[in-house]
């Protein structure tokens, strides 16, 4: 493990392969496994339990299209944290944020060489699947899959279990519970939600028929409280953006 001398801080019961490089104003918490060629960059803070395996980028700096960038200068970056019992599996690269620190919660898992831009903020219980590349400041909340080689467009808010289809393109939002193709809702994610929801099949959709014409009221469908909730969170993330 290669360490610089300034500020960096480890816990306890970590596995930390010797070829992992680890940089200054780093924080690491108990029980994780980083292994080789694992780099962490300034301002990274990783939890407990995680598991990078080898080739992972962690808190690369930011990179924004309208301004010149004529050296590698971690002022750029505010950092990524990361919180607890997630694993990467090879080649991912996350980003530093620019505004704010890159945010990503627990329990979640990314398959082989996805592409996490700056500002970005995942919630808890994702998948990305292999090769998922995504536009700064986009928001995943929580049990939502994004599937193979999809791109999403940046400030972008992807619902809670819905489904991003392989090899899509998405540029407007993503509604909760359904699967997505081509930025439609192509049906519920039944493998995801509980059978009650079903029911409520013709109401989403009219709700994020609304949605995407930016009526946001939700007071007249008297929708059962832990859907009225997943909702509410869905607005309340996109109205932040």
């Amino acid at each position: 493990m290669s360490q610089s001398l300034k500020n960096i801080k480890i816990g306890k019961g970590n596995f930390i392969s010797p070829k992992a490089i680890i940089h200054d104003n780093v924080i690491i918490g108990n029980n994780n496994k980083i292994y080789d060629d694992v780099i962490l960059y300034p301002n990274v803070v990783i939890g407990n339990d995680n598991i990078l395996f080898p080739r992972n980028i962690i808190g690369d700096i930011p990179i924004n299209s309208h301004k010149n960038y004529n050296e590698y200068n971690f002022s750029f970056s505010k950092g990524v944290v990361i919180g607890d019992n997630n694993f990467f599996h090879v080649n991912n690269i996350i980003c530093g944020g620019s505004v704010n620190k890159t945010l990503i919660g627990n329990n979640n898992k990314f398959l082989a060489e996805n592409h996490i831009a700056h500002d970005v903020v995942i919630f808890d219980n994702v998948t990305f699947y292999m090769r998922v590349l995504t536009g700064g400041h986009s928001v995943f909340l929580s049990n939502s899959n994004i599937g193979m080689y999809s791109t999403i467009h940046q400030k972008r808010v992807i619902g809670q279990y819905c489904m991003i289809g392989a090899n899509n393109t998405i540029t407007k939002n993503v509604f909760p519970y359904y699967i997505n193709i081509n930025n439609k809702l192509h049906r519920l994610n039944v493998s995801k939600i509980p059978n009650w929801i079903s029911e409520y099949d013709s109401i989403l959709k009219e709700i994020n028929s609304n949605f995407l014409e930016k009526n946001y009221n939700l007071n007249k469908y008297n929708l059962p409280a832990e859907l009225d909730e997943t909702i509410q969170e869905y607005v309340k993330n996109i109205m932040i953006i």
